[in-house]
């Protein structure tokens, strides 16, 4: 879990096996969806890249199957999902990221103080 219990933002990306039907796929994307749901999650993007040429070798793979999520939650929930995602035979391999939080500015530093130069 997250040092408070807060959720943050995160964004995963994972490759599919290229050679999945179409409805082996939405398996896949539906569970992850289920299992961020489960851990009091909210998946927010989910984005199809479609397949492409790998940059190198991945398990006798050349192409994969891409998508990426970009969902909020504790640090539980991303737990839950690597562990999923890499126990799943279907996925060569995934990267998740913790998006940074915007900064706010304090007041003084907003704005530059006129003076004489």
């Amino acid at each position: 879990m997250d040092e408070n219990g807060k959720q943050g933002r995160y964004e995963t990306v994972f490759i599919l096996r290229p050679d999945l039907t179409d409805e082996g796929t939405k398996k896949v994307t539906d569970k992850i969806a289920e299992l961020i749901g489960r851990f009091q999650g909210q998946l927010g993007a989910s984005k199809d890249l479609g397949k492409r040429q790998l940059a190198y070798r991945i398990s006798k793979q050349v192409k994969g199957h891409y998508f990426q999520l970009n969902y909020r939650g504790t640090g539980q929930v991303v737990e839950e999902l690597e562990r999923f995602l890499r126990l799943s035979e279907e996925v060569i391999r995934f990267l998740t990221v913790r998006e940074p939080q915007p900064q706010s500015r304090p007041q003084s530093q907003a704005q530059p103080q006129g003076g004489a130069a």
